[in-house]
């Protein structure tokens, strides 16, 4: 079985911690259900911006540039996920 860096979330904002995932192959484990999801990440760079608020963008370079993400559980909509099924 794969094992997975615990992450935790700070009391003071509920957010975790910055994480720098690799780019290819990352795999998150939730921790209310278990499940493990599989991550894709790309960068994309907004070469431009429409009125209606919808925008293009061209993916930039990996080498020097990198995603960071953060997490944190989102208990409203959980529960309401749970109870409709």
């Amino acid at each position: 079985m794969a094992r997975f860096e615990k992450v935790t979330e700070n009391p003071e904002t509920g957010w975790s911690d910055r994480i720098f995932p690799i780019m290819k192959g990352y795999k998150m484990a939730c921790c209310d259900c278990g499940l493990v999801h599989d991550l894709k990440f790309e960068i994309h760079e907004v070469s431009r911006t429409r009125k209606d608020g919808t925008f293009t963008s061209k993916k930039v370079s990996k080498k020097t540039l990198r995603v960071a993400l953060k997490a944190r559980r989102n208990n409203r909509s959980t529960g309401q996920i749970r109870r409709n099924k």
